[in-house]
């Protein structure tokens, strides 16, 4: 059997695609990574260089586990981490394609990214399924309750007084039920948060 060619494949997967009357999209970090979303390189020894150079980090994607002794040193790095991923960066041009291709069938999309391009390219939320998480939410890091805090503004504090790689004690957020420490809502470990909807 002779394999098709690269060109070939795509042409039928196109016109599989402009008939199918229900379109399910799974987006993983691939996407993300062709659109320009590198979390390596250039991009990260731009933006992380104090953090590069005291931590000895070497991407955004391993950086996202560094064990920082402090509070304050987590949310300095976590506020560069999700401003730039999440509210700095528009929407991809390769994000705004796909939606204006299904944009008129019935489409669904599961993705496990959690910088929200799919949402900043228009895709309906209530067609949208982000199963890692989403960098705009923090929730309690022992998950005492499920509700999920919107953090453009926590986070946009915390970058204004970051000093030597550090946030004031005062900015670290605190949960409001139980006390505790909050986390960024990303699916990591027993303590996520699932949003209700």
């Amino acid at each position: 059997m002779i394999q098709e060619g690269y060109t070939l494949r795509i042409e039928r997967a196109r016109k599989a695609l402009e008939k199918a009357d229900h379109i399910l999209i799974g987006a993983g970090a691939g996407l993300s990574a062709a659109a320009g979303l590198d979390y390596s390189g250039k991009r990260f020894t731009d933006h992380f260089r104090p953090f590069i150079e005291r931590y000895r980090m070497k991407d955004l994607y391993t950086s996202s586990f560094y064990p920082f002794s402090t509070q304050e040193e987590k949310w300095a790095y976590w506020a560069r981490h999700i401003s730039l991923n999440r509210f700095e960066t528009p929407v991809m041009p390769l994000y705004k394609r796909l939606h204006e291709f299904v944009s008129t069938r019935d489409y669904f999309v599961i993705t496990t990214n959690v910088e929200s391009q799919s949402e900043k390219a228009g895709f309906d939320k209530a067609r949208l399924f982000e199963v890692q998480g989403n960098y705009a939410f923090l929730q309690c890091e022992a998950a005492c309750h499920d509700r999920l805090y919107y953090n453009e503004q926590i986070v946009a504090g915390m970058l204004a007084e970051i000093e030597d790689c550090r946030i004031p004690v005062r900015l670290v957020p605190k949960c409001p039920v139980c006390g505790g420490n909050m986390d960024v809502n990303l699916r990591k470990g027993r303590f996520f948060v699932q949003d209700k909807n």
